[in-house]
């Protein structure tokens, strides 16, 4: 087998030479050679064919020299290809000599060596020869003053190309296009791309048109009409050119994440692999059709998959803002942790809010240290200012007030004009008041009401009011307390101010001002229209007048403010004493069944005492009575003076009731009873306790009298004769004495008596 191939070989070499010993042989071998392509091969023919001294006829040198020199061409040995061009250039004559010239100025161009090139390509596009070759060396020289700044001159033969006919009017269109664009008349390079994919029938050019104005569109920022150009260019062409990302973010940028994310598909299609730019995208896309857990996962692949990346710091800030407003405070604390080192200062600062507010949030003492200390030292006044307030905001809901107070009063004192130094010297007075330091307190409170703001000012107005007081400083707390009627007529708090004022007035006696102070504590409405006092201070508001206007003898006027809180359902907030005094009210204006509702809520209070509840039955007893339901009263004194075993304030009157009730039933036995009891239970020191009690003795003496018991009737009547001065009571007593006297015969008693009687209270 060996010695086969070597017989072939040598048998070919030996007809190698034979067949190429003529000139004219050689040379059409080697054109054979240079149309197959086979440039190397081809070369060394024409290399031996110029070589041999056969080789004279001068059209076939000229020829075989053309073709060397695109062999050189093929070859990449762009010296030897336009040294050839030019011994053509310099021999050959007509179509020969004009196509070389074409030929080396390409080269020139190639190697962008527009100086060499030009002299060549003016010859042939001014000349009125070879109008293929015009046109071609027309279309180079528009290249060649491009490559040389000559924009106007280039224009100006790109434009002449573009309006005729021919094979270069398609690329003259678009090289006109690109240089409009090179020269930034965008809107002009637009107009012009449109018009050549509108006017284009190859469905191929039409798409490369469109590829072009897309990348022209792109870089101009014009993100609508590069979108659009996209979709003309084709998916197919997109990807080939690997544009699919570019596509997409023009799509986004153009308001149309939609598509945007129908290329992202197709890139990933094509492209397993993902890319920091493509997830960078991907972020950007789903955050754009508001799905923030989509970008927040393609984000978190990138700072996983890709760290180094240039990219990364933004990608970590864009991803941590998506946390933050997710409303997930502990997820964005462990994503900011993860991805800090990544973060450049820029986007720290800029995050730095929505750490100590998730901080805040989470009660995260040393994230929120750390992110309120970072604002402190490098922000701006006013954020390190609220950074600190926020500090201190931390420090008071760990219950450590004085350290809250402490931050809070620095805040004001280091920045005193930005927004938050009121309110951070307001909340050091609270602060500090709660953790009993009262010098410090009242350090701040001054602060705050320096401040001149006047959000807080009316807020210390009031706080100094209050711990006025507590203090029993009266005069001190009524001085606040007029300053903010004054300056703040309409302030936040200007219903409890007027409430608080009002009490003052009411507790000094002076009803007038109460009534007129707490008419206007009660007229505040909220935007809800409902009354900022609350319900148990509106109601205390109303009673207060109410009494105000009773004390001032305006009875109708007090009597119409109650009315309302009657039908309140929830009158069990209504304390004790003013069920009493309701309650008592109404009975004094003969207003029963008004007066046994206000004692029936006081006996079912289940904060009512002993006493209250005696008071509540007694109550009830009298109203029953006024309405003669006389079984109704004789249950409720009777369920009075059996509710406790130990003496109250309210079981004379019980007492005194019941006797009465059950004279008129006659059973005087029974009265006897109720009245004894109600003299042993009435308070002498008190003055109604005394009125109670003479009506006690004067009706045990009825009720004695009845039963025939004389001489304890006497008794009775004797002690109201001398131990009361009740004209109606004592003078009824005096007679009834006399009666009984002169009854038993005792008629020297009886005068002196009667003497008595005239001396005390007349005829």
């Amino acid at each position: 087998m060996l010695k086969i191939m070597r017989f072939v070989i040598v048998l070919t070499c030996f007809c190698g030479a034979f067949l190429l010993h003529a000139a004219d042989e050689r040379l059409t071998f080697a054109d054979g050679l240079f149309r197959r392509g086979m440039s190397e091969q081809a070369a060394a023919e024409y290399e031996a064919f110029l070589k041999s001294p056969a080789a004279a006829n001068m059209l076939q040198i000229t020829d075989a020299t053309f073709n060397l020199a695109e062999c050189y061409e093929r070859m990449g040995q762009n010296v030897k290809a336009r040294s050839c061009y030019k011994e053509v250039v310099a021999k050959a004559e007509g179509e020969r000599a004009a196509a070389a010239k074409l030929r080396l100025a390409m080269s020139f161009l190639a190697e962008d060596n527009a100086k060499e090139a030009l002299p060549y390509l003016e010859a042939l596009a001014f000349s009125k020869s070879f109008p293929k070759l015009r046109d071609a060396a027309r279309y180079r020289l528009a290249i060649c003053y491009e490559q040389l700044g000559r924009m106007k001159e280039a224009e100006s033969v790109y434009k002449f190309l573009a309006s005729g006919e021919g094979e270069y009017v398609s690329h003259a269109r678009l090289a006109h296009a690109a240089l409009v664009a090179k020269t930034n008349r965008i809107d002009e390079a637009i107009a012009l791309y449109r018009g050549i994919i509108d006017k284009e029938t190859d469905a191929g050019r039409k798409q490369e048109a469109a590829l072009t104005a897309f990348s022209v569109a792109y870089r101009a920022g014009r993100y609508a009409e590069a979108t659009t150009f996209a979709v003309e260019a084709g998916d197919k062409l997109l990807v080939k050119q690997k544009v699919l990302l570019p596509a997409a973010w023009s799509a986004l940028r153009a308001g149309r994440p939609d598509e945007a994310k129908a290329w992202l598909a197709t890139d990933k299609t094509n492209n397993a692999a993902p890319s920091a730019s493509r997830l960078v995208l991907e972020g950007a896309i789903a955050t754009a059709l508001g799905d923030n857990q989509g970008a927040i996962t393609a984000y978190e692949r990138l700072l996983a998959e890709f760290p180094e990346d240039p990219q990364a710091s933004s990608v970590a800030e864009s991803m941590l803002s998506l946390r933050a407003k997710a409303g997930d405070p502990a997820a964005f604390l462990q994503a900011y942790a993860r991805v800090a080192t990544v973060l450049s200062e820029r986007a720290r600062a800029a995050l730095m809010w929505y750490r100590l507010d998730a901080a805040l949030q989470t009660s995260d003492a040393a994230h929120t240290r750390a992110a309120a200390t970072w604002l402190i030292e490098h922000a701006p006044a006013d954020q390190a200012a609220e950074a600190s307030y926020r500090l201190g905001a931390l420090e008071h809901k760990e219950k450590n007030y004085a350290a809250a107070g402490e931050i809070w009063l620095r805040t004001a004192e280091t920045w005193p004009t930005m927004a938050c130094a009121g309110r951070s010297a307001f909340a050091a007075a609270c602060a500090f008041r709660q953790a009993e330091m009262k010098d410090r307190a009242e350090q701040a409170l001054a602060l705050a009401l320096a401040s001149g703001d006047d959000t807080i000012v009316p807020e210390a107005l009031l706080l100094r009011a209050r711990e006025a007081l507590s203090e029993q400083n009266i005069s001190g707390a009524a001085t606040a307390l007029d300053e903010y009627l004054t300056r703040f007529p309409n302030g936040k708090s200007v219903a409890e101010v007027a409430y608080l004022r009002g009490l003052i007035f009411f507790n000094a006696q002076d009803f007038q001002a109460a009534v007129q102070m707490l008419a206007r504590a009660q007229a505040v409405k909220g935007e809800d229209n409902q009354s900022p006092l609350g319900h148990a201070r509106l109601v205390d508001a109303a009673m207060r007048q109410a009494q105000a206007h009773h004390s001032l003898g305006q009875n109708d006027e007090a009597a119409a403010l109650l009315q309302p809180i009657l039908g309140m359902k929830d009158a069990e907030m209504l304390s004790p004493s003013y069920l009493r005094w309701l309650a008592d009210f109404r009975l004094a204006r003969g207003e029963w069944a008004d007066a046994e509702a206000a004692a029936r809520v006081l006996a079912g209070k289940t904060s009512a005492t002993a006493a209250d509840k005696v008071l509540a039955q007694t109550l009830i007893g009298r109203a029953a009575q006024g309405r003669g339901q006389t079984a109704t009263a004789v249950a409720a004194y009777e369920a009075a003076l059996s509710l406790t075993s130990e003496k109250t304030a309210y079981d004379a009157e019980a007492a005194v009731g019941l006797g009465a009730l059950r004279l008129v039933e006659g059973d005087p036995a029974k009265a006897r009873e109720a009245f004894t009891l109600a003299i042993d239970r009435a308070d002498m020191d008190e003055a109604g306790g005394r009125i109670l009690r003479a009506k006690a003795y004067a009706g045990l003496a009825k009720a004695c009298k009845a039963l025939q018991l004389n001489a304890e009737a006497l008794r009775a009547n004797m002690s109201l004769i001398i131990f009361f001065d009740d004209k109606a009571l004592v003078s009824e007593a005096f007679r009834e004495a006399i009666a009984l006297l002169e009854a038993e015969g005792r008629t020297r008693e009886a005068e002196g008596l009667r003497q008595e009687l005239n001396e005390r209270y007349g005829n």
